[in-house]
């Protein structure tokens, strides 16, 4: 019959141990008030709507806890969906669906001298309580004088905001993204939400 051996001196185990600790400074993400009531209110006019869509831009990153300061609320969205947004959204409009061609502030840094970044999309307008918000659909981009990139396709992922579910564009997609730009300050910040998710520091 087999015996279990105790040895007479005990190994020290090597169990990583997690302190809880208080954020640092850079470590707090923070949607101001009327930014926040108004995704929440853009959530809850969309939640039947059936075109893809999803939140996109800074407004999507810090809904997954990236640290940056969104100033408006960007969808991305097919034409369909701009459509469909539209007549949604009605009463908030300032701006009806057009094909808009503009360049960003930013540009690539990919090689050594600095190349210009153009998007392509049909783009709408809304004001919800003084908040800023752009549909953009079939979004496309161009960097330099390269070809047309294909409109940015993604399959949503979803996070509840006070209670209410809204689909934001992956993480995943936005890395790629901003690696092909050579934005990797940009990068990085995505890299630590996803640490601070995985250590659960909020």
């Amino acid at each position: 019959m087999p015996v279990l051996i105790v040895p007479d001196k005990s190994k020290p185990l090597n169990i990583p141990v997690f302190q809880s600790r208080i954020p640092k400074p850079e470590e707090l993400v923070v949607l101001d008030k009327p930014l926040l009531e108004a995704t929440i209110e853009v959530g809850n006019l969309l939640k039947d709507c059936k075109a893809k869509w999803a939140l996109a831009g800074d407004i999507g990153e810090i809904l997954n806890g990236v640290n940056v300061q969104p100033d408006h609320i960007t969808i991305l969205t097919n034409v369909v969906g701009c459509e469909e947004i539209s007549t949604k959204l009605k009463g908030f409009q300032v701006e009806a669906s057009k094909l808009v061609e503009t360049q960003i502030k930013r540009n690539a840094e990919i090689e050594p001298k600095p190349l210009p970044i153009m998007i392509k999309s049909y783009t709408s307008r809304f004001d919800l309580n003084g908040q800023r918000l752009n549909v953009h659909g079939d979004l496309r981009i161009k960097v330099g004088d390269w070809d047309w990139g294909d409109p940015l396709d993604y399959e949503p992922e979803y996070v509840y905001v006070v209670g209410v579910k809204v689909p934001v564009v992956p993480l995943e997609l936005k890395t790629r993204l901003y690696r092909g730009l050579g934005w990797y300050d940009r990068v990085s910040k995505i890299h630590a939400a996803m640490a601070r998710r995985h250590h659960k520091i909020v």
